[in-house]
This record gives C-alpha cells, structure tokens and sequence, in this order.
C-alpha cells in the first residue's frame, strides 16, 4: 500500500535542508499494513508464549556453573548432601529442653520435618533422629545407640538420664543443642530436583503452628526459608507491582494528557512486555518472584521510549499540522538516537551473560528480547497505529506548561529559566558544573575500586533487618552454625597406605580441624577422624582419655570403621566416608557466609595444603579439593561478581562508544557519551558505597540495567541539538531548544520512571528497596548528565560533530515551519 501525502508534505519532501519525508518513516508508512499484520501476528504468538511462563526458583542456577566450586557440590551433592537445609530452631523461654513438653515437640517436630515433600531422609537429624547417636562399650564390641529414639523419655528419670548423655557428649551435638541448653534443632536436607519452596514453604508454616506456644519459640533458617519467602511475599510484591504500574499510568497522563493519544506508550510498552514473556515462556526459563523488579525496569524503559517519541510527535505535529509529515519526520529523527539508546540499554544487561551463571544467563536473554522489542514496537509500531489512529487533540495545556506557566510564581520562574541557560552561558556556573561532573568521575571510580562483594551481613540481604526471617537467622547463629562448607579428601581405596581409613589421612583431618577452629567464624569441623574414630578408639579402649586419638594402625582404624558401619543406621557412614571408601568429606561448619569469612577459610584451606598436604610424602596420592557445600558456592559466585561487573561495565561502554561514532560521525562524541555513561554510573558505586550495598547474584542485573539505563537521556538532547542545528539554528539556541523541549520529555521519562520505582520502596523485601533506591540515583544523575552537562560541554567546546552543520544548515529559522 502506497501513502498518498499532501502537498505540503510533498513540497517539505524536496527539501534537502530539512532531511525530507523520505527514509525509514516514508517506508515504514508506505507498507504500513503489511508491517503492521506482521508485528500484530508476532505479538499474538509472543502472547500465547506468556501462558507457558512459570514463576519457579531452581537454587543452583544462581551460581556459576563453570566454577570448581561448583563442579564439586554439583559432583558430591547427592553423597555428602546438597545446600538446601532446613533448620528448625526449638528454643524455651524459661528453663532447658529437659523436660516432657520440649522433648515431645523435638520429636514430633522431628517426623513432621521427616513427613515433607522432597526431603532426604537420611539427613533429618535431631535428638530424635536413630541417626544421631553415641557410642558404649561392652566386651567384644561397641554399640551405637540413639538418645531419644524412638520414643521421648517417659519420667523423671530417663529425663535426667537423657541430660546425663548430652551434656556428656556435648562436643559432638554442638550443631543440634546449645551450650545452654535452652535450643535444640531438627535439621534436614531437601532433593534441590524436585523442591517446590512456595509448597515447602507453607508446610513448614504449618509445624511451627502446630508447636509454638507460649513456653516454646520456634525458629526457622537454612536456603529453602530464605528462597520461600520469597513465595511468601509474593502477594505483597505484585501489590507493588501494580501500584508502581498504576503510578506510572497517572504520571503519564499528567505528562501527555493534553493530547488525546497520550495513552500510545501504554499500547506499545505493554506489547513490549508481552514480547520479552512471550520468550521467556517459549524458551522455559523461570522467573523467581524476588527479580520480579526487573520485568517492570524492562516495560518502564519500552515506556520511556515511548514517551520521549511521543513528544518528539506533538512537536512535529504542531509544526507541521499534518499527521503524515509529522509521524514521517519523527521517525527519520527518532529512529537513529532510539536505535543507539536501545542498544546501550541491551548492551547494558546482556553482557552479564558472561558470567557464566544461568540465572544471569537468563535475565540477560530474556532482557535484551525484551530491549530489543522497544526498537519494533515504539520506532515502527507507534508509528504504524499512530497513522491509522484520529489526529490527536490538543485538549487544553500540558501539566509541563501550566506549571511553566500558570501556577509558577515569577521568582521560581527566573530561576528556572535562568538554570536552562546553564550550558550556554559562559562564566563560573558553568565551568564549576563541568569540574564537578569530571571529580565526581574520579570519585565514582575510587569507590568502584572500594566495592563490596557478595553478602556482607548475618542473615540475608533480600529481606529488611527487622523481617522475620533474619530475627530467625540471627537468633540460631547466637548458638548454632548457619552455613556448611566442605572439604572433599579424594584417595585410594582401602587397604592402600593412603587410603581413608590410613592414619596419616586421619591425623591430617585432625589436624585441619584444630587449624579451622583458630578462626573465630568457624563454629565446628566434623570429619571422620575427629568425630568418629578417636571418640571410638577411646571407648574401644576401655574409655582411657589418653587413646582419644587417631589409630595406629590402619587395621586398627579398618575395625573401628567396621563397628561404626555395622552399629548405626544404614546410610549414616556416607556423612563422612563414600561408599568406594575413596572420599571422604571434611565438614566446616560456618558462623555466615560474608565474603570475609568464605576468604579467610580459604586462604586457611590454600595455605594448610601448601604446608601440610603437599609436602607429606605420606599424602602424595591425596586430593584435596576445596571448597564445597554452599559456603563453596557463595565463594564461586564472589569469585565471579566481581569480575563480571568489570567486565560488563567495559563492554558496554566499548558498545556506547562504537555505536555512539557511527551515530554521530564523530570519535569525540562516542568518548562524549561514554563519559556520561561513566559519570552516572560510577556515582552509583559511591551510593552503594554509603549504603552498604554489596554486588550480589540479586543486585548485579539492576545494576548492569543501571549502565544502559539513562545514557537514553544524553542522547537524545544530543540529538535534538543536532537535530536544531542543522535546521539552521545557532548553537546557542539549538542547546536551549533541546533542553526546554526534549529535556522536557527527558524529565517526564524520568518522572514516570521514578513514580513506578517509588512504590517499591515499601515491598517487604530490602532488595527492592535498595534496588528502587539505586535506580532513582542512576537516572537522576542521568538526567542531570545528558540535560546540563553534555549540553554544558558541546557549548563550551563547540563539538564539530554539532557545529559542522552550521556550515551546511542555511541560518534562517523561518525556512522552515514553527514549533509549538
């Protein structure tokens, strides 16, 4: 279908002075219907692709997948247990646990856990458990015995006998009853394959008011809790969600009102939101309820677009007042500084990919589709329902104007007016602005320097300090562990002189323990020499202290190994030995998982295998891998973020650069705009720096979507600068002309953005609170960036890559039709 202009439209097409009515937006409106059938079509598809989309958490994708770290959970995790523990906290309030009505609920509480979809029910472990037990000599052999099992005591008696025992073998229950004695624990391991957290969740909840009451507090930790409360909050987050949607419906209408089509940027970044969970659902990836911020990041950025192209469209429109010429000409103008903002807003996010975490991975796919679609949807599709749609209607003054110029009192106004001429007056002001955008560079990369990395606080990060479930948290560390770390000893098979059972293995696990227990965050060591050998040969010795000790022998150590075996429950050897009798694990049991902690244990680990394993000829055919279990997973992803960030941050400002000399023609205008990048971003390093945010797996993706974010903002008043330029404005005006007029819908971005950020601030989660926060700092600076600065900048410079088109532009405003 070929468009029939009028003839003013036409005679404005032979002006090579104004760029004409010809390129992309005379082709985009010449094939309007086909490229709009195509585009609906593709939407309709992406839409079905939205019902396959699943809000699920999979723990291990938050991890680099090619870590050794990983590699050795992944390999070891179904022998020696995976990172998904429960810990039920059973606390009195007054007394200790040694009494029927404490006992009852352990072991109640003990088979409620053991009753749980997708537990391990080898690892359920408590005071109830058969498998915890304590070792008793008789003639001939020593005999493994449960403490309460498989009933509680049922007197006086048998209580103080039960209190006997415990506090006897105190040393060996430190990870399941306090010093005190007023806190004991059911813990249990969970199958990460088929864990569900939201209905793991809910059961839990469910034993615990079963069994709190008013003597007894319950308290509950370990990665399924975390993860779960995230389900648990979910209600509360999509309130944010769509309070944050509605926000930015009002903002937007208060911003493009006037006009009756002020509702266009809704159609288009709602399609755009149906294209990115259109691929997230055809591709299979899940969504875990606590990113749900970054959905809404990725509609709010389509929006912006679609606000600072509607703009621009009012302006043609009411230059021009023809509906054609206008959506023609904002097209060809529009289309190169969108096209270069959404490729620093994909290069922002799908750079993280390189991390090699699937999570991430994921984000950065399904982010950059999401991107991507903002190209299609508001540069071509707007422009295709804005053809077929009415003339839009002035409906009186804009929200802009009217606070411009009805409800601004005249003092306010002479300084704003004066603020506007900022970039193009001469003096201090101005100098001062460019010196202090240029230290706060410096500054901003002294912190990036100085960024904290990974979790750097008790408990966790999502969740606001005063939540329930880091009160839990922080109540179990004061007497128990809240992480596990391991230390998988790879050797020959029994009877080889370095075997598992040979005493130069055992006393070098002894010997690990005594020095892991130097540092003040490791709360225990459990390995099979310490735990079962020595306390074994004690009693196989008739309970002398002196043969508290590794044996001498490793026959000696074969037989204590076979009374173990044969003496307890099936499956409870491999918590320290694997069934080949060929590994063996070293369990470390942490205080939290800080990045300071994790590389303090492992300079310890490096350095204990550098002086002591290596050097022993008696080791030689020993392994020693480090480091396992979910403290080696945090330690991977540590390993990872920052390197990540850095990465990241380069590749997207080399895209900024290379994208930004091909738009723009000009090497110093890519450097431009990579200054800016710099400037806005490495200002979120210091506000990170001040509040304590760390880069985590959950902050990186808002962070690196932080990178691209509002680079938008600089280019476009760049562009409209140009744009004035060679319309045959003096450089002078063009800089005010683009920031009164595009500045102007840079602020109504802005302002939409921030309203729907807003609202999550109050989500129950700190994450979305920090997050939202960062952000309102990211596009503020931003703003402030591409709407003072770099207009500062090219005034003050005279940039040729705008100023050559005073030589080519002829000079008279009046050539062309007036703006509004």
């Amino acid at each position: 279908m070929r468009l029939r202009l009028p003839p003013e439209a036409i005679e404005w097409t032979r002006s090579k002075r104004e760029g004409g009515l010809g390129g992309v937006g005379a082709f985009t409106l010449r094939y309007r219907l086909p490229i709009g059938l195509i585009l609906v079509a593709a939407s309709l598809f992406m839409a079905y692709g939205v019902t396959k989309v699943h809000i699920a958490t999979s723990f291990v994708d938050f991890f680099p997948r090619q870590h050794e770290n990983v590699h050795l959970y992944e390999k070891y995790r179904e022998q020696f247990g995976g990172a998904q523990t429960l810990t039920v906290a059973i606390s009195v309030k007054k007394g200790d646990i040694f009494n029927l009505a404490t006992l009852k609920k352990i072991h109640d509480i003990n088979y409620a856990v053991d009753a749980l979809p997708g537990v391990n029910h080898p690892s359920v472990r408590s005071l109830a458990s058969y498998r915890i037990t304590y070792a008793e000599a008789i003639p001939g052999a020593l005999i493994a015995k449960p403490y309460m099992y498989p009933d509680v005591p049922k007197n006086a008696a048998e209580i103080a006998e039960l209190k006997r025992l415990v506090e006897k073998y105190k040393p060996e229950l430190t990870t399941l009853v306090s010093e005190d004695d007023r806190t004991a624990l059911v813990v249990a391991a969970f199958n990460e394959r088929v864990l569900n957290y939201h209905d793991l969740f809910n059961e839990v909840q469910k034993i615990v008011a079963a069994n709190q009451d008013a003597d007894h507090v319950i308290y509950l930790g370990g990665e399924p809790i975390i993860r779960g409360y995230g389900y648990h909050y979910l209600p509360n987050i999509s309130l944010c969600f769509a309070a944050a949607v509605l926000t930015m419906a009002v903002l937007l209408y208060i911003s493009l009102g006037h006009r009756s089509r002020w509702w266009a940027p809704m159609v288009t970044g709602t399609l755009s939101a149906v294209w990115g969970l259109g691929f997230v659902g055809w591709i299979g990836y899940n969504f875990d309820p606590v990113m749900l911020v970054i959905p809404f990041v990725l509609t709010a950025r389509d929006l912006s677009h679609g606000i600072q192209w509607q703009g621009r469209y009012y302006n043609e429109l009411d230059g021009y007042n023809h509906k054609y010429a206008a959506v023609v000409a904002t097209t060809n103008y529009m289309l190169p500084p969108g096209f270069l903002s959404i490729i620093a807003d994909i290069a922002g996010i799908i750079f993280i990919s390189l991390g090699g975490i699937p999570v991430l991975h994921n984000i950065a796919m399904a982010g950059s589709v999401w991107l991507a679609s903002s190209l299609t949807m508001v540069f071509v599709f707007e422009p295709v329902f804005l053809s077929y749609s009415p003339t839009p209607l002035i409906r009186g003054n804009s929200f802009g104007e009217r606070l411009w110029g009805q409800w601004t009192p005249g003092g306010l106004k002479g300084v704003l007016e004066r603020f506007v001429k900022i970039p193009v007056t001469p003096g201090r002001v101005r100098g001062t602005l460019l010196v202090s955008a240029a230290l706060l560079i410096v500054w901003g990369l002294a912190a990036g320097q100085r960024s904290k990395i990974g979790y750097t606080t008790l408990g966790t990060p999502l969740y606001r300090s005063n939540s329930k479930v880091n009160k839990d948290l922080v109540a179990i560390a004061k007497d128990f562990p809240l992480d596990e770390s391991w230390v998988v000893l790879v050797t020959p098979a029994w009877p080889d002189p370095q075997s598992v059972l040979a005493p130069s293995v055992l006393r070098m696990m002894d010997d690990l323990r005594a020095r892991l227990l130097e540092d003040p965050s490791v709360r225990d060591v459990i390995n099979f020499s310490s735990t079962v050998e020595k306390p074994f040969n004690q009693q196989f010795h008739n309970a002398f202290p002196k043969y508290q000790e590794v044996p001498g022998n490793s026959q000696l150590s074969g037989n204590l190994w076979y009374l173990y075996l044969s003496g307890t429950a099936p499956g409870e050897m491999e918590r320290y030995v694997g069934q080949a009798n060929d590994d063996a694990v070293v369990r470390v049991f942490l205080a939290d998982h800080t990045f300071d902690t994790l590389n303090r244990v492992r300079q310890v680990l490096a350095e204990f295998q550098r002086t002591r394993v290596a050097p022993d000829p008696d080791l030689s055919h020993v392994q020693f891998l480090t480091l396992g279990g979910l403290g080696g997973l945090y330690a991977a992803a540590n390993d990872v973020l920052f390197r990540l960030d850095i990465v990241n941050i380069s590749f997207v400002l080399l895209v900024v650069f290379v994208f930004s000399v091909f738009a723009f023609r000009s090497f110093v205008a890519g450097l431009l705009f990579v200054l800016s990048c710099v400037l806005a971003n490495f200002a979120a390093f210091i506000y990170m720096g001040i509040r304590g945010v760390g880069l985590t797996i959950d902050t990186v993706p808002v962070i690196s979507l932080g990178i691209g974010l509002g680079v938008d903002y600089g280019i476009y008043v760049v562009a409209r600068i140009r744009d004035e330029v060679a319309r045959g404005e003096t450089l002078e005006n063009a800089v005010t002309i683009g920031i009164t007029r595009t500045g102007a819908a840079v602020f109504s971005t802005f302002s939409v953005m921030v309203g729907g950020i807003v609202p999550w601030i109050f989500s129950p989660l700190l994450f979305h609170n920090q997050m939202s926060v960062l952000l309102t700092f990211l596009m503020f600076t931003n703003m402030v960036a591409g709407i003072l600065v770099l207009p500062a900048y090219i005034a003050w410079s005279r940039s040729n890559f705008v100023c050559r088109y005073e030589t080519e532009a002829a000079p008279e405003r009046a050539a062309r039709p007036a703006e509004a």
